[in-house]
């Protein structure tokens, strides 16, 4: 390991603005000590438990039992299961399971204890109360309160662009991490979403796979899908009994007779692997898409073609026609099916993927896990009755594990995920309701539950998703649970984690985006311009509610193209779309931590811990002339972040990379408030490291953002574009063009120049709450659009804009140089204020710079 390392001592005094773009050097395996406090405490055991204090309760489970709702679903949070099981026993709130039938087995398991977990369970209304005074309660969530995904296309793509998942990576410097060698080799990301459609020929073969040799799984894939676990295990049901994505399979045929065609069902076997115990499974896939797309219900075939007794192959018949032979077997190390409708050589329907069959001996991967968890005994089903499928219910999590790992295959490469060499563990039905904490939790812990194991667990989760509705982001119990998943119970779990898209303001960031311990992402642009990486205006924004910085890391979010599940598109080619939103962002920061991740394991030996993978992140990331609330450590540099490994001459990283100056109760806490009076000041030690073989000299200059200058133009609008109103000129909202077009700097001019020292500019315009919404409705009358525009004086006429008959109004004959006018950003979502901020380094390039504004009426006139 090529190493050096230098301390600094820095002095960071109260209402100093002090952005730190740097990151941990310290390369030992720290193991945090408590959700709270990770940092003190060095010497002594790990403890690992939440604040004490009264227990965090979700605001809206109080809302349902003042609503007069006879029950509630919680999620509790507690350091002892043992304690919460006994007072459930006491109070008459465990969920009875169905008795076992076909074969089955129930085997009761311990809850284990001694350590921070949760339980999911049905309560009475009537008795709530008494829930937050059970000992060792931490934390109680609305179970029935599902994620959101953040938008798959929150905004319109910029004008005149076509996006390309290729661009994404060419901009994030991951082109360039893969000539390094380096494109997610080894790495596991987990999708927690819709699920993921394998089948896809983008997606084809990024399936994960448990390689720990002591895991009853072996070789099939690691996918989770809580939904169908809950059903299976309570109630023992599966599809076509209940809407699951897990099949019973446990209807027998045989071909007594061997005249290839099964004795009840009269399917026909001919030309297939013969089943050696000779008796045939059969049941029906459980994807309504397919079944749509394929004209009916979809038969499938298991058999044991391979040992005696176990069920490995699956074959659907997904042309219907009765016949086996013609369709493409699912088994260990081929688990995807599809076909192949016109002749391309690309799968057009999508069979889904199998990820186990029942083999008599174990339960469904993880549910031993589950199980204890949640006072359930494990339903072990008989061999081969249990079909296991992982399919997508929308498109949400195809398009962000397309983000990650697409292949580049249909459309001639449209689309290519950022670690085309990672592979994909999906978190399937995650917006189903009840147990969403369990599919955090499998991240970290993997099929066996323990997190030391290697080989059957993710590296990375990637969360497009968030509960907007809680206002208290960093200090709830989402956001503290998800803190101490990663910096206490697994320190080399690392999650990628969506800000949210309800911008523009400060202080908006979503939960569990907000949490401490996690990668928080924003979204920037990807613009094919020399605009590329500027803020997208929608993206929420920092700080959390105990001050810490949000998001930490910016990426292309304002958009790329993704993979569309095939069963929504005629064929292969046509299964992608173009879309946005931090949704996007957040699955391109975990395609780049992974090649990341992959140098680092391969310059330095080891998995890098959580903690100090995140600073060395925001260490080599680019600032973007933003604010920390805005762009957190910067935009993600993956050719950076890969050549500071490889030790390449003039790279270096430090730690910390961010830091929540004061101390509470005495100690600083990297996951709760800090305070600092005035006139105190707190001394912090930096360290760098340099892996190079060349001393690198750093200067450290503190960046302070104030206002320079402020400038007000008023527009009056009222009786715009009528002949007996001001401006009667106007032509009324133009999408091609802005009313107004104002200079903020021209270069060669004396008039219209920034000042030398600005570090970025923003504008705002601003309309009155009578026009904006009227009647008051909630439903807005009048929009601003405000536009920035880079100006590139092509044709050296000095002309940005023409006007011709002076009303200072842009008129379609004056609009004569949209040619040389490039839209940088833009705002005009909801409410009546319409900010939008550019840094100085793209503020000062080209000619000039110019905004534009416009009024677009909704509804009637003013």
């Amino acid at each position: 390991m090529r190493q050096r390392t230098a301390s600094a001592l820095v002095l960071l005094l109260l209402l100093s603005s002090l952005s730190v773009g740097m990151a941990s050097a310290d390369h030992a395996h720290v193991h945090n000590s408590s959700i709270i406090d990770a940092d003190n405490n060095i010497n002594r055991e790990p403890i690992q438990e939440f604040q004490s204090g009264s227990p965090w309760v979700d605001s809206s489970l109080w809302e349902r039992v003042d609503s007069g709702a006879e029950q509630v679903r919680v999620t509790v949070i507690t350091r002892s299961l043992v304690t919460l099981d006994q007072w459930q026993h006491d109070n008459d709130a465990i969920e009875q399971q169905k008795p076992a039938k076909n074969g089955e087995a129930l085997i009761t398991l311990d809850s284990t204890d001694g350590q921070v977990d949760h339980r999911t369970f049905w309560m009475d209304a009537s008795i709530f109360h008494k829930l937050t005074g059970v000992p060792a309660v931490i934390a109680v969530l609305d179970a029935e309160k599902t994620p959101e995904p953040y938008d798959t296309m929150p905004f319109e793509a910029p004008p005149e662009f076509e996006p390309e998942a290729v661009r994404s990576g060419e901009i994030h410097g991951a082109n360039e991490a893969w000539q390094r060698g380096y494109a997610g080799e080894g790495m596991v990301v987990a999708i927690a979403d819709t699920g993921v459609d394998f089948g896809h020929p983008d997606l084809n073969g990024t399936q994960a796979r448990v390689t720990d040799s002591k895991s009853p799984y072996e070789g099939w894939p690691l996918m989770f899908d809580h939904n169908s676990m809950y059903y299976w295990l309570v109630y023992g049901d599966a599809y076509p009994a209940r809407s699951t994505w897990y099949a019973d399979t446990s209807l027998i045929d045989y071909d007594n007779n061997t005249d290839g065609l099964l004795d009840a069902s009269g399917y026909n076997i001919t030309g297939i692997n013969s089943s050696l115990s000779g008796a045939y499974h059969l049941g029906e896939h459980p994807d309504w898409r397919l079944i749509d797309k394929a004209g009916g219900d979809v038969p499938i075939l298991v058999v044991d073609d391979r040992i005696f007794g176990l069920y490995e192959t699956v074959y659907p018949d997904i042309n219907r026609d009765g016949n086996f032979y013609n369709d493409v077997p699912m088994r260990p190390g081929e688990e995807t099916a599809g076909l192949d409708t016109d002749g391309d050589g690309l799968w057009d329907i999508s069979g889904g993927l199998v990820y186990w069959v029942a083999d008599g001996t174990n339960g469904v991967p993880y549910t031993d896990t589950y199980a204890a968890r949640h006072g359930y005994a494990n339903r072990i089903p008989g061999s081969g009755n249990l079909t296991l499928f992982m399919i997508e219910s929308g498109s949400h999590g195809t398009l962000c594990a397309s983000a990650v790992a697409a292949q580049g295959i249909v459309s001639d490469g449209k689309v290519l995920g950022m670690a085309p060499n990672a592979t994909i563990s999906s978190i399937g039905n995650h917006y189903s309701g009840g147990h969403a904490l369990d599919g955090w939790r499998f991240i970290a812990e993997g099929y066996d539950g323990i997190t030391i194991t290697q080989g059957d667990q993710p590296h990375i989760g990637s969360f497009s998703f968030g509960y907007s509705s809680i206002d208290e982001a960093g200090a709830d119990g989402y956001s503290l649970y998800l803190d101490w998943l990663t910096r206490v119970y697994n320190d080399n779990a690392s999650y990628a984690v969506a800000i949210g898209n309800g911008g523009h303001g400060f202080g908006t960031a979503k939960v569990p985006g907000a949490a401490h311990g996690i990668f928080s992402v924003g979204a920037f642009s990807s613009r094919s311009s020399d605009s590329w990486g500027q803020n997208a205006p929608w993206s929420n924004r920092g700080p959390n509610v105990v001050g810490r910085m949000d998001p930490d890391i910016v990426s292309v979010g304002w958009s790329a193209t993704g993979d569309i599940p095939l069963n929504q598109r005629s064929n292969a080619n046509s299964a992608w779309g173009t879309w946005g939103g931090t949704s996007l962002a957040t699955p391109i920061a975990a395609g780049l931590m992974a090649l990341v991740a992959q140098a680092w394991q391969q310059n330095l030996g080891y998995y890098p811990g959580s903690q100090e993978f995140r600073d060395f992140v925001l260490s080599t990331s680019d600032d973007r002339g933003y604010e920390p609330f805005v762009q957190g450590g910067g935009w993600f540099n993956a050719s950076r972040a890969t050549a500071t490994l490889d030790g390449e001459n003039g790279t270096w990283w430090a730690s910390p990379a961010q830091w929540n100056s004061g101390t509470f109760q005495g100690q600083h806490r990297d996951a709760n408030i800090n305070l600092m009076r005035p006139g105190e000041s707190q001394d912090v030690d930096l360290e760098f490291a340099n892996y190079g073989d060349t001393d690198v000299l750093l200067r450290f200059t503190p960046t302070v953002f104030a206002p320079l200058e402020h400038t007000v133009q008023v527009w009056e609008s009222l009786g715009n574009g009528s002949e007996d109103g001001l401006n009667d000129s106007w032509d009324g909202h133009q999408s091609s063009r802005p009313d107004l077009l104002i200079p903020l700097h021209v270069t060669n001019s004396t008039a219209n120049r920034l000042p030398i020292d600005t570090l970025q500019l923003r504008a705002r315009a601003t309309i009155e709450y009578s026009a904006f919404d009227e009647n008051q409705d909630r439903s807005s009358e009048e929009r601003v659009f405000l536009q920035i525009y880079r100006w590139s004086d092509d044709d050296g006429d000095g002309i940005y804009v023409e006007d011709f008959d002076n009303d200072s109004m842009v008129d379609s004959d004056d609009w004569t140089e949209s040619s040389e006018l490039e839209e940088v950003t833009y705002w005009w979502r909801s409410g009546s204020d319409s900010p939008s901020r550019m840094p100085e380094t793209d503020s000062s390039s080209g000619s000039g710079t110019t905004t534009g504004i416009s009024l677009t009426t909704l509804s009637g006139s003013r």
